[in-house]
């Protein structure tokens, strides 16, 4: 399901129709209460004449249910928070969709219309030699020389096609001379948001990058020009 640029996954798992996690675990906490209360009335009216129960044991086990279905109850209601708050999120995600972003990553998903691929690195202090290299799945490395570099914030430019680069997933690392790592961003466009079925933070999926947590996008950086359109 779709809706305002963002994806939903689907998926019944056994339940009735449209049950939802919360409601179901609502509906095993009043089962596990039901059988509670049958197993207590039935330790009462079995119990031996001449050598009752302490009725103290009781009303400790009373208290100990009501503890364990209050418990229960704040579970099921932060659950529903915890959900609320995911699809609002994705779905104020979505409103970004052909936006342009930030994402933190040192790894990436090239795929064949993957066009220049837009970096930003951030230097504590200034270098004499900064280098990127991509790593692919099979071991074979790609290095992109980018010279000496002042200290602060600069952008760089890696082009796949150029660079002979297949489609698949590839390690990103970068060396400098000092051998410190500096923070590494790469700024594309967001084509969809996704939830998944299974929870979790929303997936954003950029433009010749791949999919990436929503922790991790660094920067919202709003519409896109049409050449990174195009």
């Amino acid at each position: 399901m779709a809706v305002s640029g963002v994806t939903v996954e689907e998926r019944h798992t056994g339940g009735a129709k449209g049950e939802t996690p919360v409601a179901k675990a609502a509906g095993q906490a009043l089962g596990d209460a039901d059988m509670f209360m049958t197993l207590l009335m039935a330790q009462i009216k079995n119990q031996d004449p001449l050598s009752p129960s302490d009725p103290a044991q009781f009303v400790n086990q009373l208290v100990q249910m009501n503890q364990m279905q209050t418990s229960l109850s704040m579970l099921s209601e932060l659950k529903g928070n915890a959900l609320m708050l995911r699809e609002l999120q994705g779905l104020a995600l979505g409103g970004q969709v052909g936006h342009l972003s930030r994402v933190s990553t040192y790894r990436l998903e090239l795929s064949t219309a993957s066009g220049p691929l837009s970096g930003h690195l951030t230097l504590s202090g200034a270098e004499k030699a900064v280098s990127v290299t991509l790593t692919a799945a099979d071991g074979s490395q790609t290095k992109v020389d980018l010279g000496a570099q002042p200290e602060g914030a600069f952008a760089f430019s890696i082009d796949p096609a150029a660079l002979k680069l297949p489609a698949g997933h590839y390690e990103v690392s970068v060396q400098t001379a000092s051998g410190k790592k500096p923070m590494l961003e790469f700024e594309a466009r967001i084509e969809g948001v996704r939830l998944p079925v299974s929870g979790g933070e929303p997936l954003l999926r950029l433009a010749g990058l791949g999919e990436f947590p929503a922790s991790s996008i660094t920067q919202l950086r709003g519409a896109a020009s049409r050449d990174a359109q195009g």
